[in-house]
């Protein structure tokens, strides 16, 4: 007797199962530590104005564009391989999705 039709079943439920709570964890500790770094940012950010401000730094803000516009064609670059993974992973990678939406807005 060939039950190869239910363990399909079986294994969508997982996948999908384990997707959901994997992602809700990574949602809801990315949101966390999402607001740490934005406040250290903010931090260094206020920082470094009140320097400039004072006369103790010179802040190349051109050179600051720069690498600011860098740092994100880096981002987008690495966008275009984590959708490649999730079209070719699609019951995991729906339910991973969901679950982090789910737990970045519960974080």
């Amino acid at each position: 007797m060939d039950n190869s039709g239910g363990d399909i079943w079986v294994n969508l439920a997982f996948q999908a199962g384990g997707g959901f709570i994997l992602g809700f964890a990574s949602g809801y500790a990315a949101k966390k530590v999402l607001k740490i770094a934005l406040v250290i940012l903010g931090l260094f950010t206020l920082g470094l104005l009140y320097l400039a401000n004072e006369g103790i730094v010179s802040v190349n803000y051109e050179a600051l564009k720069d690498k600011i516009e860098g740092a994100a064609r880096g981002v987008a670059g690495a966008g275009t391989s984590l959708k490649t993974y999730v079209l070719m992973n699609v019951p995991f990678a729906a339910s991973f999705l969901a679950g982090f939406a789910a737990g970045f807005k519960l974080g």
